[in-house]
């Protein structure tokens, strides 16, 4: 199924392609068939013209002359220069439209170039947005220089062409207000030509082929890229800014966003042995559970190893070695601790035992004592009643 986003793409190729058709291969932009019927004798008509087409392009005129009634018997062909004399004033006019055209062609080149490349952030700081807004303006502007060709050609030509033919014997087929099609004729009599008494002069002009697949195939296709950018500039403007997609690349050791392609963090250096949790988007250091990145907004965590001065060429071997020594002789120093802990513990529990069978020697010594006691205060009393 073809989704908006590849429809407005192909859209914006036609203004593309119509352009480079009509500047390479060229076409005929105005274009005038002249007929004339001669009122002579039968030998002086007979090698006279009988019709004569002028096909109008940018650069330069083409025309073809036939001898014979409705384009027949011999024909000629010629190719006519704008600066020729006679053409001055339309080759102005069609130097002057080849700007325009050469000015829309480029715009709907580049316009074309925006809407391929503005889902994409390639420039920092540019939103899609933006993006939308500046096509949008293009095609806006590829719209007025058309209405703007448009009305320059229908003025200007039949100027042009009034303007050249003043003076001369078809000056009468083209005057002041001729439009940019039409037909007329007219009669040119020749008094000191006693060969020929009268010329009659048809001719018919209207706007080439050219101008009209230029203009069309420019205006239809900008018309809908115009209303389809101006619906997405709405749709960009509400849309929030997507999640980021994390991936982590072990080979590369790259950590970077699948939607724009950033990279986030870069562990080329880092030796360590990462884990990467693809629904929590979290990166781990395996051996110690360290969270190292998480969408969050916590930064790339990446170990700075210890200073050490260095004898030796080999600075990371080293480091390697005294980081795990280090960690060895941590690790004997505490379990030497937790041993002195157990003793000192079982310390107390004998001294408590102790403790406890002093007391009780202490509680028979009473005991002994307050039974003499009792003894002695017995015997007393008995003699204290003998003696009575």
């Amino acid at each position: 199924m073809i989704t908006n986003k590849q429809l407005s793409q192909g859209v914006s190729i036609i203004p593309v392609f119509i352009s480079a058709v009509v500047l390479i291969l060229g076409g005929s932009w105005f274009i005038a068939y002249e007929t004339y019927t001669y009122t002579a004798s039968d030998d002086i008509v007979g090698g006279l013209v009988k019709n004569s087409d002028f096909n109008f392009y940018l650069d330069e005129v083409e025309n073809s002359q036939y001898d014979g009634i409705d384009k027949t018997g011999n024909r000629e062909d010629s190719v006519i220069s704008y600066s020729d004399s006679g053409y001055e004033q339309r080759g102005i006019v069609f130097y002057n439209l080849s700007l325009i055209v050469y000015a829309i062609s480029f715009i709907a080149f580049l316009s074309s170039i925006l809407i391929f490349v503005r889902d994409y952030e390639l420039i920092p700081n540019i939103s899609k947005a933006e993006f939308s807004a500046v096509t949008f303006g293009s095609y806006i502007a590829i719209v007025i220089f058309l209405l703007f060709m448009a009305s320059y050609s229908v003025m200007a030509i039949p100027d042009a062409v009034h303007e050249d033919h003043i003076g001369t014997d078809r000056s009468c087929l083209y005057d002041d207000d001729m439009f940019i099609a039409g037909v007329d004729n007219c009669d040119v009599y020749f008094t000191n030509d006693p060969q020929i008494d009268v010329i009659n002069q048809k001719s018919t002009w209207s706007i080439g082929l050219a101008f009209i697949v230029f203009f069309v195939g420019m205006l239809v296709p900008s018309i809908y890229l115009i209303t389809s950018t101006l619906e997405r500039l709405g749709e960009v403007e509400d849309e929030p800014d997507p999640e980021p997609v994390l991936f982590f690349d072990p080979e590369a050791r790259l950590l970077f966003d699948i939607n724009t392609g950033e990279v986030v963090g870069s562990f080329t250096d880092d030796d360590r042995e990462f884990f990467f949790d693809e629904e929590a988007m979290i990166l781990f250091d395996e051996s110690t559970g360290d969270i190292v990145y998480s969408p969050a907004g916590l930064p790339p965590v990446i170990p700075v190893a210890d200073k050490i001065e260095e004898d030796e060429v080999d600075t990371e071997s080293e480091t390697v070695v005294v980081e795990s020594a280090t960690d060895v002789v941590g690790l004997e120093v505490v379990e030497a601790e937790s041993e002195a802990v157990e003793a000192e513990a079982e310390v107390v529990e004998a001294e408590a035992e102790v403790v406890e069978a002093e007391a009780e020697v202490v509680e028979a010594e009473t005991e002994v004592v307050e039974s003499e006691v009792v003894e002695v205060e017995s015997q007393e009393t008995e003699s204290k009643d003998k003696g009575k």
